[in-house]
């Protein structure tokens, strides 16, 4: 199969050229009109498919109370955001042993495959938050993990368990984030009223990103750069932003972006299980949950709980609105989240040899047709 666009996104440039395609792979990136092409996407973007890391849920499903058929029903909808690949993602909201028999349904989803958007791995944004900046999390769920703890969480998840959140002020010393990089699992700082300090000494134990930039974490002061300091200091970590102008606002979403450049930012929906119901009040599990027309979800005093955002609406956010430049928003969707992970050189570009994961969006950024492993989803 051949598709084709005058904006095809590749070597970070949009331009005209067609992907071919075969046995789930991308085969070859040709100039545009070369072959005959199955499908003629026009000015459409064809962009790698995108990669939304940090996703707690989908119509009343999430990863705290997963259950195979939930699982399933939230993977084949994410490609109608143009979203190929995902991490679900626990939080602190329920007691640990019950996550921890919930996250085994993830895993076995993992194992046994689905339709829909590949399934990386676990994300826990939870329950290993400070109490300090738990924000819309339950305190009463809250672990504070060791060694054992992780090595428990990581067998419920059968192996899968893939990006871990920690707050650093709340360990005894840095053992965990060493443990969890031997074990090949990632670390993101965050849920924190770290310090500066400890978030550098996170970093030599081996964290490599910060979750959500800005949101519940010690903010940045001129004589205390605190974790939001931190995040826009070491070039080399990657730092998550939920770009829909509510949770970060546009001039602050630049900044971050500017600073962090087009390989380390990286952007999330933090979707939670709201999203998918239309505009409206509902009577959750977690409360009463306002669904707006901002694509976020809002407490009754209208504190923000979460997003209910598609990741290809928050892209187009960050371009239209934010005035973050094309190549570093594409990037935060596509190839950065893979490259943090260690994915990045199967998946994540439009690249010969590279799985056929491709989002096709329009001029609105809603998805056309997403491509899972060359399948059509749409």
């Amino acid at each position: 199969m051949i598709i084709q666009s005058r904006n095809v996104y590749f070597e970070e440039k949009l331009q005209p050229l067609q992907v071919e395609i075969e046995d789930g792979k991308i085969t070859a990136v040709l100039p545009y009109g070369f072959k005959k092409a199955d499908k003629d996407y026009g000015d459409n973007w064809i962009l790698p498919g995108l990669c939304d890391i940090h996703n707690h849920g989908f119509y009343m499903v999430d990863a705290n109370h997963a259950t195979e058929e939930g699982i399933r029903m939230w993977m084949k909808y994410l490609p109608k955001e143009g979203v190929t690949s995902t991490l679900p993602t626990t939080s602190a909201g329920v007691p640990w042993e019950t996550l921890l028999e919930n996250v085994g349904n993830i895993a076995k989803v993992i194992e046994e495959g689905n339709e829909g958007a590949h399934i990386l791995g676990v994300h826990s944004e939870g329950p290993f938050i400070s109490q300090e900046f738990a924000g819309a999390q339950t305190l009463s769920a809250m672990v504070i993990p060791d060694n054992k703890i992780i090595d428990d969480f990581q067998k419920a998840c059968k192996g899968h368990l893939l990006l871990v959140m920690l707050a650093p002020e709340m360990l005894e010393n840095m053992d965990v984030i060493r443990h969890c990089t031997e074990m090949g699992i990632r670390v993101t700082l965050g849920h924190t009223g770290a310090t500066f300090e400890q978030c550098a000494a996170a970093r030599e134990a081996g964290a490599v990103s910060f979750t959500h930039t800005y949101n519940a974490m010690r903010p940045l002061n001129h004589r205390k750069p605190g974790t939001v300091g931190a995040a826009m200091y070491f070039d080399d970590m990657y730092a998550e932003l939920i770009g829909d102008t509510c949770h970060v606002s546009a001039p602050a979403a630049k900044i971050l972006a500017k600073i962090k450049g087009k390989d380390r930012l990286i952007s999330v929906t933090d979707s939670v299980r709201a999203k998918g119901f239309p505009v409206g009040t509902y009577d959750t599990p977690e409360g009463i949950i306002s669904v707006t027309d901002e694509e976020v979800c809002r407490l009754q005093n209208g504190a923000l709980t979460g997003s209910a955002a598609m990741l290809c609406h928050i892209l187009g956010k960050e371009i239209n609105k934010s005035g973050i430049d094309v190549v570093t928003a594409i990037n935060s969707c596509t190839c950065n989240p893979m490259n943090m992970l260690g994915l990045g050189n199967v998946k994540g570009y439009i690249k010969q040899g590279y799985d056929a994961d491709i989002a096709v969006l329009d001029e609105n950024f809603d998805a056309v047709q997403t491509y899972v492993s060359g399948v059509e989803m749409l």
